[in-house]
């Protein structure tokens, strides 16, 4: 099978599961109100409310994560050029780690951000 195929296939999947999922929750949360109203039992009013759009918890732990994978593959990677590579033209690899690491500074940035707001 082609590479590309693949590559939307598994993107597919994630989005079908990311729907599903969602769909489920919903699902769950009107069965609950539904069995509350049945029973005659005070709702909460917190099943009412909807979630935070942005709750600084994870973007603190979408940060430290890449900050270690970051962390991580600059190891690897200058771990891998030391035994492996012999042309100076392609010392490039542990710069690849650069990505991730300011990601996950971004993130932990955002999430203080949001912290002190709240």
């Amino acid at each position: 099978m082609d590479v590309a195929v693949v590559f939307w296939v598994v993107i597919g999947a994630i989005a079908m599961a990311g729907i599903i999922g969602n769909s489920y929750r919903a699902t769950q949360k009107n069965a609950m109100i539904e069995r509350l109203i049945e029973k005659g039992q005070p709702i909460p009013p917190q099943l009412f409310e909807s979630r935070k759009p942005y709750d600084w918890r994870g973007f603190m732990i979408g940060g430290v994560i890449l900050l270690a994978s970051g962390i991580g593959l600059a190891v690897f990677f200058t771990a891998l050029i030391t035994w492996q590579v012999q042309g100076e033209g392609q010392r490039f690899l542990p710069f690849i780690s650069a990505f991730p690491i300011a990601i996950g500074a971004a993130c932990l940035l955002i999430a203080r951000y949001l912290k002190n707001n709240e």
